[in-house]
């Protein structure tokens, strides 16, 4: 049996202007000086430098549970004077251990590559300290064991991203995947292709397209029909994907993220060779902030990340961001960066027409999805943190949770109508008549049936119900605006009789409006809900602290009557139909889950 030393993950230093202003992703303690013409590091003399981070430590459980990985080495390539920790983390009770497994003192007057290997242990995560005696270099370095030969596996990876009118994002992302994996991994690019599934057709296809470039003009099919497009290319292209890696556009990428899924796809165990890899999203505006790297359904029909948020700035958030979870049931992945073999995919096998929200969810779930996740494997997307957008959280979101529950059982023991009624009663009771009837547009729109979701109207239906966002305009504007706008998400407790009135009166909505307080309420304009901000007022103001704006509400006992009506009609259809619904749209599945379909809907044979 034949050993091969195997390259499994390349140091990072820098290179972005952003995430270098969060050294912390990348190294600890000192702070080297980062070299962009050569992209090295230079550390003055007497200082530590810690590399036990989120960018450049190894998930050594993971990589030994998921691959056919043996020993581990260090490799760097440096000059100058110095001693080299090896280093690891266990854990003991709740803390987490740090353990020295070897050091060495290392001085060369040239720029030399030094291995060094890591004993045998249980260990979650290793790394690297390096100790300066005077200035030294570090040019690169890299994380590698010994693999038997016969473990290697053929991977051929594709790309597939969707974009739409976003060339801020996709250009400079399309020249950095050339510059770091087509033109600097010999190795990988042979193997690697990328699908940019242009929704806006707005791409100069001469100048981007390239062997291992293919630009695929598409009508604008949202998410759904962007990624389904490139899992039909992929899987119909000359190099048959063996995976298809689903990314957003409007990300900040790492090609190391891709380099190293695609190194660990090509040693995975036989038994792990099925699972999906979930890339973690982190917030753009915090970049030093996990999101989520796998989500699930919630019982109460909301969807959120599987592990709390982690600052991995600092090493607990390292390892408890890499920690594994228990995957309960209806676990998904999240389309920002989620890499899925072509065992799971085929041509009769595809995602949902949904347009936009609940793809990812619904063909994770179908497929019973299982998932590998990694530290820094990720990317960063932006909006997450300050953006309420009503017209894809009410209507869009509901809808297709309804749709994709229908279709394919996702959530079968969440009651999604329960779930819309009580929030029809929320936003009713905070003056949000035109959120209300967002809900109740999704609620209608799912009744008209699996024809609805076959033609292809999700651009126009979207501006139809952006139409009734609400327009938020400069605090500025608003007099009664504080000046302690973060103070909307205060929580403030309610008097048992304060309780008992809001409720029986719909605050107000049943009460004279002469005895309503004139003064007007000041409350968050998203989820938040903080009904003593609300409670028996003419008027709200609510805000958005993140963009410092505001939008104006007042009680309209004539609008809430008409949505109280409105509500009460579509729930007695819906108890009247949805068996039959249901029963419906679950006979269509095999249909719009087909090549046949996607390729009249996405208008590929024109």
């Amino acid at each position: 049996m034949n050993n091969k030393n195997y390259h499994l993950q390349s140091l990072l230093f820098g290179g972005d202007d952003r995430l270098e202003s969060y050294v912390e992703l990348f190294y600890r303690n000192s702070h080297p000086v980062y070299n962009s013409e050569d992209e090295s590091i230079v550390i003055g003399p007497g200082q530590v430098v810690d590399f036990s981070t989120y960018l450049n430590s190894i998930s050594l459980y993971k990589w030994k549970m998921y691959t056919c990985m043996s020993s581990l080495y260090l490799n760097l390539e440096i000059k100058g004077k110095m001693q080299i920790f090896l280093v690891a983390y266990y854990k003991s009770g709740t803390q987490f251990i740090r353990k020295v497994l070897n050091k060495k003192v290392v001085d060369k007057k040239e720029r030399t590559w030094v291995q060094m290997e890591y004993p045998e242990g249980d260990f979650l995560l290793a790394a690297f300290e390096i100790h300066t005696f005077d200035t030294c270099f570090i040019y690169g370095g890299e994380y590698t064991t010994n693999v038997q030969e016969e473990h290697i596996r053929e991977v051929s990876l594709h790309l597939a991203t969707t974009t739409f009118k976003k060339e801020d994002f996709i250009l400079p992302n399309l020249e950095l995947l050339k510059k770091k994996i087509l033109l600097e991994d010999e190795y990988m690019s042979e193997h690697f292709w990328i699908h940019v599934i242009d929704n806006g057709r707005t791409l100069p296809i001469d100048e981007l397209e390239e062997e291992h470039i293919q630009i695929h003009p598409n009508p604008n099919t949202g998410g759904a029909g962007g990624f389904t497009r490139g899992m039909i290319e992929a899987l119909n292209h000359k190099d048959k994907a063996t995976h298809v890696l689903l990314m957003d556009d409007d990300v900040t990428i790492l090609p190391e993220s891709i380099r190293r899924t695609f190194y660990m796809l090509k040693i995975l165990r036989p038994e792990y060779k099925d699972y999906y890899i979930s890339g973690a999203m982190l917030y753009y505006e915090e970049m030093f902030r996990m999101y989520e790297d796998t989500g699930y359904l919630h019982r109460d029909g909301s969807y959120g990340p599987l592990k709390y948020s982690q600052d991995v700035r600092w090493i607990n958030g390292v390892i408890n961001a890499d920690q594994p979870q228990p995957q309960p049931e209806d676990a998904y992945a999240g389309w920002w960066y989620c890499c899925i073999p072509a065992t799971v995919i085929n041509m009769n096998n595809l995602p949902l027409p949904v347009f936009i929200r609940g793809d990812d969810v619904e063909y994770s779930i179908r497929n019973h999805a299982k998932f590998i996740t990694l530290n820094g494997i990720c990317v960063w997307h932006m909006g997450f943190t300050n953006k309420f957008n009503a017209a894809m959280e009410l209507y869009q979101v509901h809808r297709n949770s309804l749709m994709v529950q229908a279709v394919s059982g996702v959530g079968k023991n969440v009651d999604f109508m329960k779930r819309i009624s009580r929030q029809v009663r929320i936003e009713l009771l905070r003056f949000n008549y035109q959120g209300a009837d967002l809900l109740l547009d999704a609620v209608e729109d799912y009744m008209k049936g699996y024809k609805f979701f076959k033609k292809n109207m999700g651009e126009k239906i979207m501006k139809e119900k952006s139409a009734k966002n609400e327009q938020l305009l400069p605090l500025s504007e608003f007099p009664e605006a504080p000046a302690k706008v973060w103070s909307v998400y205060d929580r403030e407790e309610r008097g048992l009789l304060e309780t008992f009135l809001f409720r029986i009166t719909y605050n107000g909505h049943l009460w004279p409006t002469a005895w309503l307080k004139k003064e007007t309420g000041i409350a968050a304009y998203d989820w938040f809900y903080s009904p003593h901000r609300y409670f028996f007022r003419r008027k709200l103001l609510v805000i958005n602290p993140h963009f410092q704006t505001g939008a104006y509400r007042e009680i309209n006992k004539k609008e809430f009557f008409r949505i109280i009506m409105r509500r009460r009609r579509l729930y007695k259809k819906y108890d009247r139909i949805h068996e039959r619904l249901e029963a419906d749209y679950r006979a269509h599945k095999k249909e719009m889950t087909s090549e046949k379909f996607w390729r009249q809907y996405l208008e590929m044979d024109k």
